[in-house]
């Protein structure tokens, strides 16, 4: 039954592991009101959308990326490997065409994360839409600051006519405006790829959006942000000068909480590997390993301004663990029950 797996798959995806002083005791809580909201196990409810929504040959947005110079010039590893995971999943698995968006400086992590998967990023459509031996997914930068932006995510959506939008911790505005970071400080907007108006737009398209997130600033957690004010440290007031909360006010039509957004987007994938009974839709330990070291050869921090493999203060040997636990959900869910000779 894919619904005890799927409650597997979220269990691992929302273990707590924060650093004390971090907020440690919120993931539990917020998972607790996005279930409530909705009702289903959440990975296995997005991947189960998707896998309606998705034909062969559809456009997929997958937007990601958020940092700030002179730290995090790049961006961090949470976010592109779970973006660059979920791409290879609905390439593989549905027939999807992925397409990677994200602020001009951050793209590069993700693209390096999509080429250690075998998925190669492509700039034109022409390649894009090769349908052959050779797996592909259209990168599109993404500019800075607030200027056309609006107006740039109806292009796109014009253009590209994507059955899904899928954001993986990726930054929007509180009820004032203003965009937070998970300290409760504000990003300023000349900093952020403001891809959230994709998801706008999208909602008014009738088109699925998903949002992926570990902390409630993200895209997305508009959907429950009453049910997360009265107990998130900054559900009330932020600690920037705005007046307003540090959550997000931007809902999806589904919101995926985790420990960390990667996980959480590779629970994604998991369900989609469980429902499609394919195995190959979710890397494999090694390859988590090739994912993470070539995000941050590219650029990426991994925690506290060092380019070493961690994603959120937790070490590679974590994340290849959590890929490993994920996979045998999987396979022993897809199993049958084992003969005995006695």
């Amino acid at each position: 039954m894919p619904g005890i797996a799927g409650e597997s798959i979220d269990r691992l995806c929302t273990v707590e592991m924060r650093l004390e002083g971090m907020h440690r005791g919120i993931i539990a809580r917020l998972y607790d009101a996005a279930r409530r909201k909705q009702g289903a196990p959440l990975t296995l409810l997005a991947s189960q959308k998707l896998l309606e929504q998705i034909s062969p040959g559809d456009y997929v947005i997958l937007m990601t990326g958020s940092g700030r110079p002179p730290w995090r010039p790049k961006g961090e590893t949470d976010g592109p490997p779970g973006t660059a995971s979920l791409a290879r999943a609905l390439k593989l698995g549905l027939g999807a065409r992925p397409v990677y968006i994200a602020g001009e400086p951050y793209l590069d992590p993700l693209l390096a994360c999509s080429e250690s998967l075998g998925l190669t990023p492509v700039h034109d459509r022409e390649r894009a839409e090769y349908d052959g031996f050779y797996p592909t997914a259209l990168a599109r930068p993404f500019p800075l600051g607030r200027e056309g932006v609006d107006t740039l995510a109806k292009e796109i959506l014009d253009e590209l006519k994507p059955r899904a939008v899928i954001s993986i911790e990726s930054l929007c505005p509180n009820e004032h405006g203003v965009i937070h970071s998970a300290t409760g400080v504000e990003r300023e907007a000349e900093y952020v790829a403001h891809t959230y108006h994709l998801i706008t737009e999208a909602k008014t398209r009738g088109i699925l959006t998903i949002g992926i997130g570990d902390f409630g600033n993200e895209v997305g957690y508009g959907l429950i942000r009453e049910e997360i004010r009265s107990f998130h440290p900054y559900g009330s007031q932020c600690q920037c000068p705005c007046g307003g909360s540090g959550l997000a006010s931007i809902a999806t039509d589904l919101v995926v909480h985790g420990a960390i957004s990667n996980w959480a987007a590779y629970g994604v994938g998991a369900c989609l590997a469980l429902l499609k009974k394919d195995m190959t839709l979710l890397q494999d330990a090694e390859t988590e390993e090739r994912m993470i070291r070539a995000c941050v050869d590219a650029g990426a921090d991994g925690g506290h301004g060092f380019r070493q493999p961690w994603v959120d203060n937790t070490s590679l040997e974590t994340q290849k663990a959590v890929v490993t636990m994920l996979r045998m959900i999987v396979e022993n869910a897809l199993k049958p029950a084992a003969r005995r000779p006695f």
